[in-house]
C-alpha cells in the first residue's frame, strides 16, 4: 500500500534522537569527511550533520506526540555531559568512524530512553537503543577502498571534545530521504545539576 493512502496517523515514520556536536567540531569531522570524499572519490551518503545517534527507531505517526512528551521527560532528568571524541577506529571492511571514549552518559540516556519502547512497536523494525554511540567518517566502502582509507587514518591521532547540551528527534517518511528536525530537548544545566547533587546527596 502507498505510503500516501495510509489513513492519517497510521502512517509509519523512521526516527532518529540524535546528540549534535559543537558547531567548530561539526565542521572538523566535515572537513575530515570531504578530505577522504576527493582523495578516494568517496560518496557523501551522510543523511545528516556531524552527530551522536543515541535512537534509531520507527514508529506510527500518531504515537510522535507521546514519544516527544516522554523524550522531553528523560532530557529534563538528564544533566549536560561533556563527550570526547578519540582517534579513529573501524569495522572492517567497510566503516571507518570516530571512537567516542566517554561511557557511562550515553549508557545512562540509553537505559532512560526504554520508556519509549512501548511507542515504536511496528513490525519488522526493532528500535535500537544505541549504548556505545560513534561518529561514522566513511562508510559502504568497497574492501580495497577501506584498506587505503584505513591506512590513513589508522596512525592519524584525534581529539576533540564538546559539552552535550540537548538531544533531537528527527524523523522522515518511509518514502522520504530528507530528515526533518521535530524537536530539540535541552539537557539541564551543569549548575542544575550540581545543585541538585548537594541536595540529594
Amino acid at each position: 500500500m502507498s505510503n500516501a493512502l495510509v489513513m492519517p496517523g497510521h502512517r509509519i515514520c523512521e526516527y532518529r534522537l540524535i546528540v549534535p556536536l559543537s558547531e567548530a567540531l561539526q565542521q572538523t569531522v566535515m572537513q575530515i569527511r570531504k578530505e577522504l570524499h576527493d582523495r578516494y572519490r568517496l560518496p557523501l551518503p551522510f543523511e545528516l550533520k556531524p552527530s551522536l545517534t543515541v535512537l534509531h527507531c520507527h514508529a506510527y505517526e500518531g504515537m510522535e506526540a507521546k514519544l516527544v512528551e516522554r523524550m522531553q521527560q528523560v532530557a529534563t532528568r538528564t544533566g549536560a555531559f561533556r563527550v570526547e571524541l578519540k582517534n579513529f577506529a573501524a569495522y572492517p571492511s567497510h566503516t571507518v568512524y570516530l571512537h567516542v571514549a566517554t561511557r557511562s552518559p550515553f549508557h545512562e540516556l540509553a537505559k532512560e530512553l526504554k520508556v519509549v519502547k512501548s511507542l515504536t512497536k511496528v513490525p519488522d523494525h526493532d528500535p535500537h537503543f544505541i549504548h556505545e554511540p560513534h561518529l561514522l567518517i566513511a562508510q559502504k566502502l568497497k574492501p580495497f577502498q577501506f584498506t587505503r582509507i584505513w591506512m590513513d587514518c589508522e596512525h592519524t591521532q584525534f581529539t576533540g571534545r564538546f559539552m552535550a547540551g540537548s538531544m533531537v528527534l528527527m524523523k522522515r517518511g518511509i518514502v522520504n530521504h530528507q530528515y526533518e528536525e521535530v524537536r530539540r530537548f535541552e539537557f539541564a544545566s551543569l549548575s542544575q545539576t550540581v545543585k541538585q547533587g548537594t541536595l540529594f546527596g
